[in-house]
């Protein structure tokens, strides 16, 4: 008696040990479904049922770009001197002829006074010679010498008034100030940019797209533009395509039309959807993606009954969106009616 019962405990031990490990095998499923497929009972719920068909899609090309400034000015001074006074700070929106930076002006302004004391007593003599010239108190020679004396000093005075007026900085045309470059106090030599300014109706937005493309990339392509700090989104037509590559990324530029929104500023980052041409591929209703967790589902017809796909999405083109894995041409899918 004793014996049997042994053998019978280790007759189920033996077993019990082959199921366990048939299990972590997975030979023995009890009920799993296999990965991105779930069947459904009984006959489908019911909807319309579409035949997945391959239709034409226009293909798009997404480039990384750059919100430029047509109209950029680097504004420099003309003269030397010392910064006195700035008119404006970045984000300053001026009109031409504003001021923007001022220079120390005291060493010009006295080169105009005497200039100017110059030119008085010149004219003085002046006139003075002309009264002689009439009386023979002075030869033809003598008086045309005294005329060019004249004349000079009136050139001095106005390259002086020149100069003065060089020490305000003024503003070429309309515009935002982008960047200033200087500080009061700062010694400003001819031809430093004081100033960064930027007409914010002259905007573009500019790509760099791959050699490659450069055949399917054409002057007056509508492009989809996307500036994703401020929400900014609009269809641009290109305008410009740059015929040389650059030497390094062996690519070339694209630009869009002129656009003029306040929310954009040179510099921000861009993305730009070029269109390539028609091509191939699924196109499903929206409607009848369902998601599942994470995961984005379809219902597929199988004999008489359904099942969940998992399918893989590309592109929304208007009210449907583009397959790229999970369903193929030929393949009937469930409208579920709510």
């Amino acid at each position: 008696m004793q014996f049997n019962k042994r053998i019978t405990g280790l007759t189920v031990l033996v077993l019990g040990s082959l199921l366990f490990m048939a299990w972590l095998a997975g030979l023995l499923h009890f009920g799993k479904i296999a990965p991105g497929v779930v069947p459904i009972k009984g006959a489908p719920a019911p909807g319309q049922i579409l035949v997945v068909q391959e239709t034409a899609i226009p293909q798009e090309l997404e480039v990384l770009g750059t919100v430029i400034s047509k109209s950029l000015a680097q504004v420099s001074v003309q003269v030397p001197g010392r910064v006195a006074k700035i008119w404006v700070e970045a984000g300053s929106r001026v009109k031409p002829g504003e001021p923007l930076v001022s220079l120390a002006a005291a060493e010009y302004q006295a080169r105009l006074s005497q200039a100017q004391a110059q030119l008085n007593q010149a004219a003085a003599d002046f006139k003075r010679y002309q009264f002689l010239l009439k009386e023979g108190a002075v030869s033809p020679q003598e008086f045309g010498a005294m005329e060019a004396r004249y004349q000079t000093a009136q050139a001095q005075v106005a390259e002086a008034a020149t100069m003065k007026g060089y020490t305000v900085v003024k503003a070429p045309e309309a515009g935002v100030v982008a960047e200033r470059k200087t500080a009061v106090g700062d010694l400003a030599q001819p031809g430093q940019v004081l100033v960064t300014l930027y007409n914010p109706a002259l905007l573009q937005i500019e790509g760099e797209v791959n050699d490659s493309y450069r055949e399917q990339v054409k002057l007056g392509d509508t492009a989809r533009a996307f500036v994703p700090a401020v929400q900014f989104q609009a269809d641009l037509p290109l305008t410009e395509i740059f015929p040389i590559s650059a030497a390094g990324s062996r690519t070339f530029k694209v630009r869009t039309k002129m656009l003029s929104d306040p929310r954009l500023t040179p510099g921000m980052f861009a993305r730009l959807k070029l269109p390539l041409g028609p091509g191939r591929g699924l196109l499903i209703p929206r409607e009848a993606v369902q998601t599942v967790g994470q995961l984005t589902m379809v219902k597929v017809m199988k004999d008489q009954t359904s099942e969940l796909r998992q399918v893989k999405l590309g592109r929304q083109v208007g009210e449907q969106v583009e397959v790229l894995a999970g369903v193929q041409a030929g393949d009937r899918i469930i409208l579920t009616q709510e």
